[in-house]
């Protein structure tokens, strides 16, 4: 008789079929690690979530703290084109009567004609020196005169062309009308100490007293007996105005210092006063204070997201049940709807416009906060107020303070974070060990089951010569 099974003997034993059956069953406690690390992976992702909303709190609350917030200001004027201003913050709130009677200006100097592109016709050098005029003597600045080599063939384009790379402080250009050319020097600056004083010398560094002829006509000097060689076009002058009736004046049309955080920008002389007014920016706190909330009903939504039961689709998401979810939503709430710091005009946030809404989140009453804007010193003690301690700090002060300790080392959210990461990397070890202990039992699978198909072979062949030698006998004792 032939000892037979399925798959056994020349027909073959489905060593591969069986052995993964046999390892899928093994491997079972795998899947569920693999579940679980998935689980825990999807809670890192959401406390990952938290903690970068909890730190866009902060910084709004943040925001609500700074000096420059509550000390912004904005500024206006009556004569735009006369007088423009700027304001910085802390600037003293009030209207400011200006009136302009001068503008500042550079010294502007222009030779006599000669014809055009004609040769200066002497050699020498320019010196010229900054300083200021009162009248017709100079009084030279604290910079050394720098000088100005003429040749004789030079024409004034040459001259005007050495004098800019000169760097002596005025600019020079050649003004060609009807075929003659006058040069143009300006001082580069405004105001009545950047005039300037220009002395001719010959090639023998003789002084140059005849300002009718050669390098003479190109000076501006007084040698005592009067001022020779070019006209003057323009004086250097400072500015001048008065601010509420007291004289102001500025080398620059910027006038600074006259009022505290306020630029003045002098443009047009006034014929009457122009009222610049300075008054306090409501739309940057405002901004902020939009801002703070918007960023508070973010994590409250996504907290309340986050730990909330479906029950229609019997799903819990990733946080539900959480503690510390829950406890931080619970923490940030009170501290939302607690009373102020004592002793202030507002004593809770919904006073001021910022009101609570069932789900928790924040409502701006736009109207609320725009009067409270009114008393922007109080509204800043609501939320800034720094008293030394949680009851008598400001509300924004407490929620930067929570949100800070909550994100930080040994915070509740950071060790919630630092647990799951500690459970994951034990659950992927433990996934590491189960595989290798799978990969042993498979192997040892493989081998038992390839040993028994090798011995299955061997057994049929055996009785497949039993049956003949049996054949074989049956024959002859017929």
């Amino acid at each position: 008789m032939t000892i037979s099974s399925p798959g056994i003997g020349s027909n073959g034993l489905d060593v591969n079929a069986i052995v993964t059956k046999l390892v899928a069953v093994e491997s079972q406690p795998i899947t569920l690690l693999q579940s679980k690390s998935s689980k825990i992976q999807s809670t890192i992702s959401s406390w990952g979530s938290l903690k970068s909303q909890l730190s866009t709190l902060q910084d709004a609350a943040a925001s609500l703290l700074d000096k420059s917030t509550w000390a912004a200001r904005t500024v206006s004027s009556s004569n735009s084109s006369a007088v423009a201003a700027t304001v910085t913050s802390g600037a003293l709130a009030g209207n400011y009567s200006v009136s302009v009677s001068q503008l500042a200006q550079s010294q502007t100097n222009s030779s006599a004609s000669v014809t055009a592109g004609s040769a200066i016709g002497s050699a020498g050098r320019l010196d010229i020196q900054l300083g200021q005029w009162s009248g017709s003597t100079f009084t030279g600045g604290s910079a050394a005169a720098i000088s100005v080599a003429v040749n004789a063939t030079d024409t004034l384009t040459d001259i005007a062309n050495r004098i800019n790379n000169s760097k002596a402080g005025i600019n020079a250009s050649v003004v060609t009308s009807g075929g003659q050319d006058k040069l143009i020097v300006r001082g580069a600056n405004t105001g009545a100490s950047n005039g300037f004083q220009i002395q001719a010398f010959d090639d023998t560094g003789t002084a140059i007293t005849d300002g009718s002829t050669g390098v003479g006509k190109l000076a501006y000097a007084n040698h005592g007996s009067g001022i020779v060689g070019m006209g003057l076009s323009q004086a250097a002058k400072d500015s001048a105005a008065t601010v509420d009736g007291v004289a102001v004046s500025s080398s620059t049309n910027q006038i600074t210092g006259a009022v505290s955080g306020l630029t003045l920008n002098l443009q047009q002389v006034t014929t009457s006063p122009a009222t610049v007014s300075v008054v306090a920016d409501t739309a940057t706190p405002t901004s902020k204070v939009n801002a703070f909330a918007t960023a508070y009903n973010q994590l409250v939504s996504s907290i309340r997201t986050l730990t909330k039961y479906d029950p229609a689709t019997k799903a819990a998401a990733a946080l539900q049940g959480d503690s510390t979810a829950t406890g931080l939503q619970t923490a940030l709430r009170q501290i939302i709807t607690g009373a102020g710091p004592s002793g202030g005009t507002y004593s809770r946030l919904s006073e001021v416009g910022l009101e609570t809404q069932q789900d928790g989140t924040l409502k701006v009453n736009s109207t609320k906060l725009s009067a409270a804007m009114a008393n922007s010193s109080n509204l800043e003690a609501l939320f800034a107020a720094n008293g030394g301690s949680s009851a008598d700090n400001g509300i924004a002060r407490r929620v930067r303070d929570f949100a800070m300790a909550a994100n930080g080392t040994g915070g509740n959210v950071s060790s919630r974070t630092t647990n799951l990461q500690t459970a994951l990397t034990r659950n992927n070890a433990d996934i590491t060990k189960m595989q290798d202990r799978i990969a042993v039992v498979q192997a040892r699978l493989y081998k038992q089951y390839n040993t028994l198909d090798t011995n299955l072979t061997s057994l049929n062949s055996l009785s497949s010569l039993v049956t003949q030698q049996i054949t074989t006998w049956n024959k002859s004792s017929s």
